[in-house]
């Protein structure tokens, strides 16, 4: 079990997110949630099986870029039924999910994704 996030890495996104219709999350390579949460419809935080589901998606990335010869990843976004997903890397192997709403216009999310992952990387540096 994920011990429970300090408030501080609770709400790391918060001024990138403001009042849009998103979450975000900070995972480490292994999926872990550092920082950030993913509430469901019940306002449970589902922030463990996010990144348990994602576990390996950076180096997967990495691998498929690589192999495909056309550089390092920046972001990768996905319009689903449900909603927008974004994940770019952060330092140290970690990625950062960013789930918005389909109301969301894409630009926006691309925008709050780029100030997310400064964030994330800010804050992983103060706090090693």
């Amino acid at each position: 079990m994920t011990p429970p996030l300090s408030e501080s890495a609770r709400t790391l996104f918060a001024t990138a997110i403001g009042e849009a219709e998103q979450t975000a999350l900070l995972l480490d390579s292994s999926g872990a949630p550092l920082a950030g949460s993913y509430l469901d419809q019940s306002g449970r935080d589902i922030s463990a099986e996010i990144g348990a589901a994602l576990s390996g998606v950076s180096r997967e990335v990495s691998r498929s870029m690589r192999l495909l010869s056309i550089g390092n990843w920046t972001a990768v976004v996905v319009e689903t039924d449900a909603a927008t997903i974004a994940l770019a890397p952060a330092a140290e192997d970690a990625v950062v999910l960013l789930a918005s709403s389909l109301t969301v216009p894409l630009g926006f999310v691309r925008r709050v994704l780029s100030r997310s992952v400064a964030l994330a990387i800010n804050w992983m540096r103060g706090r090693a």
